[in-house]
């Protein structure tokens, strides 16, 4: 028996790019909710760092998927 059959293996990594500066961050914050063409809804989250800073969205939504 292997340590991983009883584990089931690492967790998936978890997390989002930040909307303002593009940085992976495992502690996303949503700001808020906007739609793309179409009826694609698009939630749109930062890093603690960038929680009050206003700006214009810079993430590529059609990577979320």
């Amino acid at each position: 028996m292997t340590r991983d059959a009883l584990l089931g293996g690492p967790p998936a990594e978890s997390g989002a790019h930040c909307c303002l500066c593009g940085c992976w961050t495992t502690a996303p914050v949503v700001i808020g909710y906007g739609s793309q063409s179409g009826a694609n809804f698009v939630t749109h989250r930062v890093c603690p760092r960038h929680v009050n800073t206003p700006g214009p969205c810079t993430a590529n939504h059609d990577a979320d998927g």
